[in-house]
């Protein structure tokens, strides 16, 4: 059955429909078609009283054009895209819209948009926050939990912090106006340098920073907006020209650097962070005429004064040529309000690819769920699936089997299949790992052929036997789901759960994964 819904009276509706004009004419909505159409029709039926005709399906078909045999068991378009409108509501709320009288907020689980007074007791925004979820990769960043020491400021008094914040973006556009932009090259260095950007902190928001990266903004295929280099002090700038580099779905996030002798100074609101940093060799390598590898680079990094890594070296954490991402939770701002990290060399110069500061929760790293698949997944719970990465080997593939005895068949909808392993960055403490996996070839209609016995393979973490000769078909039938949990993993030394599927019979395969710290 669908929500019946009551038309509010004219000066109530008057109200409301205002409200609405106020989000679509936002910057945040204009430049988002997507967005604003999925806005417009949920309250266009809400204004008509025809919230019982808001479904999963209609609006898949009426909003996103997708065919009447649309199954929103294996296409998951209209949850993903809720995702980012409760999203980009929040945003609009906590910027833009921070003095309107009237809030709308589409609650979790459900598709009928609600129109809310504010008060001024209630921080915006704040209705019906998200569950905990892996960080969305859109347009433009997440915008997740405020943090609570920021929440209990009015957000009158936000409000002034926003329009100073403005002030500075407009500071930073005339800054950039004469920041020259150098042609793409081989290798382009530049002199040291300090490009300092405006230090007006944005509670709770995350920051990416492209290390080396010339233009303002790097959107990479995910969806996520890096801005270019800035807030350092010192290092000279390389651009490289295309290559691949393994273990990343974006090379592209490898592709510039900031080496020599150098700090980066980082304002951040108060909070607490997770800080991931990404480093490639690019340069100390097998095909390099330069040679070397192991010992060629060696050099330490503090963070707001305090050892973060000493003696590293990425071709012995990771390998050349490999995204090696590093990542540390309980981590925040000093007392002055800005996270400092300093580089120094041992051996050759210190290098960084890129910086990634996400808001985090305290003593705990945020989860990590990956779908064998090229697109998003919001399963039930409203936790968000990323398209799977950190991967070496195997190939991904969408037999058309439909999985049977779960409640969440999106998450079986593709696989990655072969001899293939993934490196989980994870921080110090305890994980539990789920393999989520279905027999969609042996035993089905697709082979006619085979069943138990016909897919054997291991699964290792950190060279250690989790699983020898799991059997899918053996342990849950033909195109049924299946899921393994594995608790009490440790990451190795280089900071990974280097999980490896390897064939026994035919190839290892699964469909997704998912990293979730343990309570010690």
């Amino acid at each position: 059955m669908g929500t019946k819904v009551t038309v509010p009276g004219p000066e109530r509706l008057a109200l409301e429909q205002q409200a609405l004009r106020s989000v679509l004419a936002s910057p945040t909505f204009k430049k988002n078609a997507r967005a604003t159409n999925l806005l417009e029709y949920i309250c266009g039926k809400y204004f008509e009283g025809e919230g019982d005709s808001i479904k999963e399906y209609s609006i898949a078909v009426d909003v996103f054009h997708r065919s009447e045999s649309f199954d929103q068991t294996t296409d998951s378009i209209v949850r993903v895209e809720f995702y980012r409108l409760r999203r980009k509501l929040r945003e609009f709320y906590e910027m833009a819209g921070a003095d309107e009288s009237i809030e709308i907020v589409v609650p979790t689980g459900r598709y009928l948009p609600e129109f809310l007074d504010r008060s001024q007791d209630r921080p915006p925004g704040d209705s019906f926050p998200e569950p905990e979820l892996s960080l969305l990769v859109d347009d433009p960043e997440p915008v997740p939990e405020v943090h609570p020491a920021a929440r209990r400021e009015s957000w009158r008094n936000n409000l002034m912090t926003r329009w100073l914040a403005l002030a500075a973006v407009g500071m930073l556009a005339s800054v950039l106006l004469w920041w020259r932009v150098p042609s793409r090259g081989s290798a382009v260095l530049s002199p040291a340098a300090a490009f300092v950007a405006p230090t007006a902190p944005v509670a709770g928001k995350a920051v990416r920073i492209r290390c080396g990266y010339t233009r303002p903004i790097f959107k990479d295929q995910e969806g996520n907006e890096w801005l270019g280099d800035r807030y350092f002090t010192g290092g000279a700038v390389t651009e490289l020209a295309d290559q691949h580099i393994e273990r990343t779905r974006d090379s592209q996030v490898y592709l510039t650097l900031r080496s020599g002798t150098f700090s980066y100074n980082i304002p951040l609101a108060p909070g607490t962070y997770e800080l991931r940093l990404h480093f490639a060799e690019t340069t100390y390598t097998p095909r390099s005429s330069l040679g070397g590898g192991e010992n060629s680079r060696v050099f330490d990094i503090l963070i707001n004064g305090r050892p973060l890594l000493t003696q590293f070296d990425i071709v012995s954490d990771a390998g050349p040529d490999t995204a090696d991402v590093r990542v540390f939770k309980d981590v925040q701002p000093g007392p002055d309000g800005h996270l400092r990290l300093d580089f120094s060399g041992t051996l050759g110069q210190p290098m960084i690819n890129a910086i990634e500061i996400v808001p985090g929760k305290p003593h705990r790293l945020l989860p990590i769920r990956m779908v064998a698949q090229n697109n998003f997944v919001v399963d039930k719970a409203g936790n968000l699936w990323n398209p799977d990465t950190y991967f070496s080997g195997g190939q991904l593939a969408t037999d058309k089997t439909t999985i049977t005895g779960t409640d969440e068949p999106a998450l079986y909808a593709g696989e990655r299949y072969g001899n293939f392993s993934y490196a989980l960055p994870v921080d110090n403490g305890t994980y539990a790992l789920t393999i989520y996996m279905s027999e969609k070839y042996w035993g089905t209609a697709i082979s006619k052929k085979g069943g138990a016995g016909s897919r054997l393979f291991d699964v290792f973490c950190n060279g250690v036997a989790l699983s020898r000769n799991l059997d899918i078909a053996r342990q849950a039938g033909p195109g049924v789901a299946y899921k393994k949990t594995f608790h009490g993993l440790h990451p190795n030394a280089q900071g990974k759960l280097l999980v490896s599927l390897v064939p026994d019979v035919n190839y290892a395969a699964i469909d997704a994964i998912e990293v979730e710290e343990e309570q010690p």
